[in-house]
């Protein structure tokens, strides 16, 4: 009798149900590898969130608590169901790691309970928070915007290049929403007022992945037509 209580116990612990995002995001500890593994790692989860951005590489979503910050969003694989952007959704999966990020997979669950719904405010960050593991890890799955940055790099020919605010360089990549075209294809030099998207962890690299091109906003030149017309104006004097 005592061990059936203890197993059912024990079914209920790992079935964790109703947790929060930051309570499947947030470490014990670095793990062997420094990919800072959740603690409920192979454990069936229950979550609910708003779905911040949708079609990640064609599998999967990536879902925030209503009010963002560090630990408060998460990747979703999944290509059975369609999801917006916006969406209240809650679901049931599993707890994974792939390529050392944490996400939920294996859905026996998803319920859209709302549509429309305002999204957080991004988290703004700094290039410098994205190149040091240590920092960066709180933000995976989070929609995250660096402010004021300038392209120093560009990796390869599918939207993937490096961006730096004068705190070190972190990389974008835009091709993992939407089509995966190549509609964000800046120069090296270039300037951005603000790039949003979210933090994703692979292969040893954190990089902010707009979900389309409203994410990115360049800085246009700007031209004093006032003082230059006054100019004009004094040489026919």
């Amino acid at each position: 009798m005592k061990s059936s209580i203890i197993t059912v116990l024990l079914a209920l612990i790992a079935s964790a149900w109703g947790l929060s995002i930051y309570d499947i995001q947030r470490p014990g500890n670095p793990g062997v590898d420094n990919s800072y593994p959740s603690t409920y790692i192979g454990k069936t989860v229950s979550v609910e969130g708003i779905v911040t951005a949708s079609n990640y590489r064609n599998e999967g979503f990536c879902i925030s608590e209503s009010v963002s910050g560090p630990w408060r969003g998460i990747l979703v694989l999944d290509r059975n169901n369609h999801v917006n952007i916006g969406d209240k959704v809650q679901i049931r999966g599993t707890v994974s790691e792939i390529f050392g990020m944490t996400c939920i997979q294996d859905l026996t669950q998803l319920n859209i309970t709302d549509r429309n719904r305002q999204l957080p405010v991004p988290v703004n960050v700094t290039t410098g928070q994205l190149m040091r593991a240590d920092e960066a890890e709180a933000y995976e799955g989070v929609l995250v915007r660096v402010l004021n940055v300038t392209c120093t790099q560009i990796l390869g020919s599918r939207g993937r290049f490096g961006v730096t605010d004068g705190t070190g360089q972190c990389f974008v990549n835009a091709n993992r929403f939407t089509d995966r075209s190549s509609y964000l294809s800046p120069k090296s030099g270039d300037l951005f007022s603000v790039i949003t998207g979210v933090v994703i962890y692979s292969m040893g690299e954190y990089s902010i992945n707009p979900r389309h091109q409203n994410d990115a906003v360049t800085m246009l030149p700007t031209f004093n037509q006032n003082r230059s017309w006054g100019r004009i104006k004094s040489i026919y004097k």
